[in-house]
């Protein structure tokens, strides 16, 4: 593939007086150096599969094992529809837009995924005038138009492709075990054992358990699953699925959050009506319109409601830390003017955070500031600001987690 000349965004950025009074040009220069640097990625990337010499793609200082994985899908969805290849290396598009193209050419089957790429230029138009958010929002809906069937069929395979391994770890002695689950399974099998960290671990820990956030959270979940083999661990209760009404857009679809990263053909919600509570949650720009249940309860207690949590994680799939990935269900629900100043447990004063970041607020000095367009203002203790967008729901931020 050939590549288009930059020599003058190039200078423009490389030029400190040009950053000075130009800021944006430069700004807009260096986006589209960006995304030629990814088109020469992508297309070295095919030059060395089509070699057999991509053993030379490995992690390494520059690049880790998720930037590999990246350029591989890239380069696979580049060689069906060269058409975003060539967009990628002229800046019309960024990697994400390719990015989000290559998941979903992932999940169709081989019917509906030549129907897609058939009409590469309609794709183009689209991924062009929008966010690389947008543009997945706009293949959702596509792939649902498409392959609603086919996402049956995927299903199936990926029941049928359920494994649990295991080996012995020589130099530690330990047993390790890898489950691979299929989505609806995972689902399930997620809830069940967050049910039983809940039940056995709310008021006290078991012996030994780390102090380190992320491992104290594998200890309690390995510990919890032991219990749940013995029979242990309590009840879970009928699995809860919310389903997101966004009217920011009227055009696009509910979509489903059932509690992880996974794609599950709506089909399977029909079949799962009667065994689990599907709750229907209105949002639009990122704020509640409609949620069942008492959203206000004031000074009457302080600890967050059901209702509350399930409104919160419509709109929120991880921590409200910019950047944070840590999901919904693994943080606490924190008042922003906090209780013992006289906070109310209102939604507009509740936000999730995980435990690293709970603590940053509580010990640490961090200070925040919740709009009423639910805009977080993170102010640290060495100066530094940063101001998130309003929080967005399942369906403007991809699969909810």
């Amino acid at each position: 593939m050939s590549f288009p000349q930059l020599q003058h965004p190039w200078s423009l950025v490389e030029q400190a007086s040009e950053l000075e009074q130009h800021p944006v040009e430069a700004l807009q220069a260096a986006e589209h150096l960006i995304a030629w640097c990814q088109a020469v990625r992508v297309a070295c990337t095919q030059r060395l599969h089509a070699t057999d010499e991509l053993h030379h793609l490995s992690p390494g200082p520059h690049r880790s094992g998720r930037d590999v994985d990246a350029l591989l899908r890239w380069a696979d969805v580049a060689a069906q529809a060269p058409g975003f290849a060539a967009a990628l290396a002229l800046g019309d598009i960024s990697a994400a837009h390719l990015d989000e193209l290559a998941r979903t050419v992932r999940r169709l089957d081989p019917a509906p995924r030549r129907s897609l790429l058939a009409d590469q230029g309609r794709l183009l138009g689209v991924a062009a005038a929008a966010t690389s958010a947008e543009f997945g929002r706009f293949l959702r809906r596509e792939e649902r138009r498409l392959g609603r069937v086919a996402g049956m069929a995927t299903l199936e395979q990926q029941q049928r492709a359920v494994r649990l391994a295991a080996h012995t770890d020589r130099e530690s002695g330990m047993r390790r075990y890898v489950l691979t689950l299929d989505p609806l399974s995972a689902v399930a099998f997620e809830q069940r054992l967050d049910a039983a960290v809940e039940a056995l671990f709310h008021d006290a820990a078991p012996a030994g358990c780390p102090a380190d956030a992320v491992e104290r959270h594998q200890f309690l979940r390995a510990h919890a699953l032991l219990r749940l083999s013995e029979g242990g661990g309590g009840r879970a209760g009928r699995p809860e699925i919310i389903v997101v009404v966004d009217t920011t857009d009227p055009g696009s679809e509910p979509t489903v959050d059932w509690g992880l990263p996974v794609e599950i053909p709506h089909r399977v919600l029909h079949d799962l009506w009667e065994a689990a509570n599907v709750v229907p949650v209105i949002v639009r720009n990122g704020v509640v319109l409609h949620a069942p249940g008492e959203l206000e309860l004031g000074r009457t207690t302080r600890l967050a409601n059901r209702a509350q949590r399930r409104a919160l994680r419509a709109m929120y799939r991880t921590c409200a830390i910019p950047g944070c990935e840590v999901r919904f269900a693994h943080c606490k629900i924190h008042h922003v003017v906090w209780w013992r100043h006289g906070g109310r447990t209102d939604l507009a004063n509740l936000v999730p955070l995980c435990h690293r970041h709970h603590t940053h607020v509580h010990l640490d000095g961090w200070d925040l500031h919740l709009s009423a367009d639910r805009t977080l203002t993170v102010r640290t203790p060495d100066g530094r600001r940063r101001t998130t967008s309003p929080a967005l729901p399942a369906s403007n931020r991809g699969t909810r987690g």
